[in-house]
């Protein structure tokens, strides 16, 4: 069964080999840790849930993990509200070590998030599949960077990174930048990266539906808010998450 641990002060989390853990990370201003390393021994699986609900004042925040042989992590960032804060995520993976990853920014106001995300795949065969949305109103700002690394000793690795932003006013910004850096000559990898925003003849459809402009919007962040969760199969959690998102919105 999987062990659910709620982290508080901890900046060293270290998951024995065989384990199946889920963690969950809650943020909010001043309560951020500015580091934190996790390390999942081999054979171990783990869950890892990021939610931040206001914006740190920290110039920069490092989360960083460390896959041993035959690890997985599934990781979920949902970034709720952000300042200028930069965020550098960090993962390596050994040998047949897998990550999927989802993340998502919902901004509003005058948010400001920047994220460099580095996946390094180490090790012969590992697997990686990065996600990432935004939806961005008002006068939000967003820059996130994934690099998706394949040294030279990961042959055989499966890699790939997809981008999507979601543009709900004429004054929010956005760049979405997937990178691929592959010194190995055995692999399979991809990237894809695009921009959404509703055209005149989209809004004036939803209108003839009785939809106004705000609430066709909210139903984009809503339907990007569902699919964030349902990987995370935990029902009480997955509610606490659509309400956190639903007030926000």
């Amino acid at each position: 069964m999987q062990s659910l641990i709620n982290l508080q002060k901890e900046t060293i989390i270290k998951l024995a080999s065989g384990s199946d853990t889920f963690l969950v990370e809650r943020l909010a201003g001043d309560d951020c840790l500015p580091e934190r390393n996790f390390s999942l021994g081999e054979n171990a699986r783990a869950n890892y849930l990021l939610v931040v609900t206001k914006g740190a004042s920290l110039d920069n925040i490092y989360r960083s993990w460390q896959l041993e042989t035959g690890a997985v992590l599934k990781t979920y960032y949902l970034f709720l509200e952000s300042t200028a804060s930069v965020w550098h995520l960090q993962h390596r993976l050994a040998d047949r070590a897998r990550i999927e990853n989802h993340s998502l920014f919902l901004g509003r106001g005058q948010d400001n998030l920047q994220v460099k995300a580095d996946y390094d795949f180490a090790g012969q065969g590992s697997y990686g599949r990065v996600q990432v949305d935004a939806w961005l109103d008002n006068e939000s700002r967003l820059r996130y960077d994934a690099n998706l690394n394949v040294l030279a000793a990961a042959q055989q690795s499966d890699t790939r990174v997809d981008m999507r932003l979601r543009l709900a006013s004429q004054t929010a910004r956005g760049q979405l930048i997937p990178g691929l850096n592959i010194a190995a000559n055995d692999v399979r990898a991809g990237h894809s990266a695009s921009t959404f925003q509703l055209s005149k003849e989209d809004l004036f459809y939803l209108r003839s539906r009785g939809l106004s402009p705000e609430a066709a919007q909210k139903l984009f962040a809503l339907s990007l808010s569902r699919n964030f969760v349902k990987g995370l199969d935990d029902a009480e959690l997955s509610s606490e998450i659509l309400s956190l998102i639903s007030a926000r919105l």
